[in-house]
Parts: structure tokens; sequence; C-alpha cells
């Protein structure tokens, strides 16, 4: 059985280390990318220290996961013996008053939450913390009696329903959920409440106590990147660094064209971002067009750099992902900020004396030219109520034509749901291949 994926991101590798360990599988995985990995994209940096140039590979793209949420990547990684250490996911935010001062605050403890001390006596400041209490409540309320699935609300229609202030709004939750997304505030203003409330709660992020323990890849995500290739190496997996240029469903075949050439498979499964997939399907069906262009990316611009100015003013907030804004910006038009610091976030070598390491997403502040020493776009899928609904309709098109798809984009857009989709898809097409051996065995 020959089977070709197309993408070597998470879900590309999660489903084709699976397919690996079937028997009689002959397995090609194309990547047309500059790496392998997808999201999962390690830089070397180097510093110079006392004892010379210190080299270092630092994450830009995927940087964290947990005990709780990630069972599936949590097992891969044990799997491969991938290197994992502790982390952290501290959040502040900074954003600019009309006095041209930034109101700035963390969420470590109370001293970071009132590092600016005038905001002890701050009534509109006061009220934040006093809605982000009610919130949480509120939430793990309605999470833990199971009833999200009767919220038929976007996020604004809630926060307008129970009366959160727009300081609430403005300065704490859409600060929140725009880093963790990579999606513009007002974005997400249109996001089902459901899934909102659904993934904050699994992920502890609406608890003051029993907060899941944050993990990293030693070494750079590429540490695990290369254990699953060479797993799937091992197990006779051939890799292709070639761009697939078009899809062309046959008669229970599927042809798989690049500049190259063209090679004929079995199964094909589609490993990239939706948008990207329907392009290469050179004969979509009509839910496959349907379901594929549902669902709408964020690009964002990813800058690894040692430029410490664009964290907040008050050191006391520093965390590990650093929500900033730009008052001359509009907010509707505005992409969402984060100064990710590196230092609270992956082990660095001691000789870089606790140099600050910095990946900024879309900088409102460009970081000082001699600085950056990587420039990198990303793409991050939008989850409206029309990707909501792509997704539910997922199942119409999965293996139609010897076809199958994959991708964060089909769960909340993060590692383990990539590696999940992958992992399902190699089940299924297991399923396929064992049903058709036994009626084989029978004819």
């Amino acid at each position: 059985m020959k089977i070709a994926v197309v993408g070597a991101g998470i879900s590309g590798l999660g489903c084709a280390y699976a397919l690996s360990k079937l028997p009689n599988v002959e397995l090609t995985i194309y990547e047309g990318g500059d790496h392998i990995g997808g999201h999962s994209n390690t830089v070397d940096l180097t510093l110079d220290t006392g004892i010379g140039p210190v080299t270092h590979g630092i994450d830009t793209g995927f940087l964290v996961f947990n005990q709780r949420t990630y069972p599936r990547l949590l097992r891969l990684f044990h799997e491969i013996d991938a290197p994992i250490a502790k982390s952290d996911m501290s959040f502040s935010v900074s954003i600019p008053n009309p006095d041209g001062q930034n109101l700035e605050w963390a969420g470590t403890d109370l001293n970071s939450l009132f590092a600016q001390r005038e905001n002890l006596f701050n009534f509109s400041f006061l009220v934040m913390v006093k809605d982000i209490i009610r919130f949480n409540s509120l939430c793990t309320k309605l999470a833990l009696d199971k009833k999200l699935d009767q919220l038929n609300l976007t996020v604004g229609e809630f926060i307008k329903k129970h009366g959160f202030s727009q300081q609430f709004q403005d300065w704490y939750f859409l600060p929140m959920v725009g880093a963790i997304w990579s999606c513009p505030v007002e974005q997400m203003l249109e996001f089902p409440i459901s899934t909102m409330i659904r993934f904050c709660h699994n992920h502890g992020l609406i608890k003051i106590t029993d907060r899941p323990q944050w993990l990293t890849v030693s070494g750079g995500s590429r540490e695990y990147v290369k254990r699953i290739c060479e797993k799937i190496k091992i197990s006779g997996g051939n890799f292709k660094r070639l761009k697939v240029d078009s899809i062309k469903r046959l008669n229970n075949q599927v042809q798989v064209f690049t500049s190259q050439s063209s090679e004929i498979y079995d199964h094909v499964v589609m490993a990239t971002h939706s948008d990207e997939t329907l392009q290469m399907l050179a004969d979509p069906s009509n839910d496959e067009h349907s379901i594929l262009s549902s669902i709408n990316y964020q690009k964002n611009r990813a800058v690894l750099h040692t430029d410490a100015s664009v964290l907040p003013s008050e050191k006391r907030c520093w965390a590990a992902w650093n929500y900033t804004t730009d008052a001359s910006t509009k907010t509707q038009n505005q992409r969402v900020c984060v100064n990710y610091l590196i230092n609270k976030l992956q082990p660095l070598p001691g000789a870089w004396n606790n140099q600050p390491i910095i990946v900024s997403l879309n900088p409102v502040t460009e970081p000082a030219s001699e600085t950056i020493r990587a420039d990198i776009e990303y793409a991050h899928p939008i989850f409206d109520q029309a990707a909501i609904n792509a997704q539910s309709n997922l199942p119409l098109i999965q293996g139609t034509k010897n076809t199958w798809f994959c991708g964060a984009w089909t769960g909340y857009g993060f590692h383990e749901d990539g590696l999940r989709s992958g992992e399902l898809v190699a089940e299924a097409i297991h399923e396929l291949l064992h049903l058709h051996h036994h009626t084989s065995a029978l004819a």
C-alpha cells in the first residue's frame, strides 16, 4: 500500500510516524518549505560571551505544552525520547494610556499585579481585577455544570450579557485570548464563547490553583523533529523535499504532481493548512471546497532579537508572554503583539549571562536592527463560527477519493490538535487496511 503524506509539520509527522509502524506500507512524506517541522522552527542564535561565541537553538513557533491537555504529544515525546524541561506561562499586559504612559501589570503574583503601585488606588484597575475573579468563577461553574453547549453566544455577546467592564475586556481578556490564538483582538469577539471557555478551563487559564505544569523541549523543538524523522526513516519512510503542485484523484488512486515528476499512490494525507490543501486539489468536490475554504488564516510576523526595550518598562512585569499594543493603531486593524521572553520559556546557556532573548510576534515597536537575528512569517487559523462549522463537517470528506485531511485547524490550532488529527487519520487508514485484508482473506 503506497501512501503519500503532504506536509511535514506536527500533523504530517505524527500521521507518518503512526503509519510507519504498519506492515506493508510504502510511505513518502513531501515537504516544500525551507525546513521540516512546520511551526516547530528552531533558529540558531550565537552570542559573544566571556568564553567566546556560544550558539544555542531558539524556538520561534511552537514553544510549550503541558501534562494535562497534551496527552498525545507527551506520549510521543516519551516514545521518541525527546528531552523535556519545565517552562513558564506567566503573562503581562502593557497598554498605552491617554496620558502617554503605559498601564502595566502581570499575573505572576500580587507584586507584579500591582507593579505600578498607583493601581492600588486606581478604581478602573480594581474593577478589572474584580471582573477577572467574577469571570473565572462564572466560566468554571459553566464548565463544571457541562452547560457550555447551551451557550449559543459569541465572546462579545457573552461579555455584554454578563456586564463585564470595558477595562476587563481591553486590559485583560482580549489581550489574553488574542495572545493565545495569535489573532487581532476584535476578531476574538466573534469567537464562540463555548469553545473559548472549554479551552481555557481545560488549560487551567481560569483557575487560581491547580494549574498544569508547562513544559518545553530542551534544545528547541527541532530535537523532537529530528528524533521522529529518524524513527520514520528507520521504518522505511522516504522524505522528499519537494513542493507539491497539485493532487489529482483517479479511480481508487491519487496522483501527486511536483515540479520534477508525478507519482501515483493508493492514498494521500493532506497535512497542510486547509487553504493550501484546497489550492493543491485539482478537482475538489463541492463539500471539500466548502469545508476547506471556510477556515481563514491570520499572517503573523515573528522576530527573534535581543532588544529588551520592547518589554514592559516595569521590570517586575516581565513575564514569559508580554502583550502590548500601539496607541496609534486602530484596534480593529491591529494584529496582536506578544513579546515572548525566551529566558522564561526555555533553558538557555549560562554563558549568555541572562541576556534577554525575545521573539516578538507582530512587533509594534521595531527592535533595533542590529539586534534582529531572524524574521519569519507564520499563518494561524482564525476560529470563527464558520471554522467551527467546517470542523464539524470534516467527516463528510474524510477518506473520500482516497484523500485524508489533518492539521491543527481541525481543533483549537495547537500542537496537540495537529498531532491528534494526524494520528486519527492514521488510525482510520489502519482500520481500512485491516478491513481490506480481512475481506481479501475471505474472498
